[in-house]
């Protein structure tokens, strides 16, 4: 049975600041640098194969 798994995620908030920490808090996320673009884009890592 193949396997299904996550690395990363992209989310729209109104609120970015109280979004990430909310996801750090609640689902231990780690803030990543965004070296795709320099944009004002912030990534939260779900971890590598999860």
């Amino acid at each position: 049975m193949p396997s299904f798994l996550f690395d990363h995620i992209a989310l729209s908030v109104k609120d970015v600041d109280a979004s990430i920490a909310f996801y750090q808090k609640v689902l231990d996320l780690k803030e990543i640098e965004n070296t795709a673009s320099d944009s004002k884009t912030r990534w939260l890592s779900l971890g590598e194969g999860k």
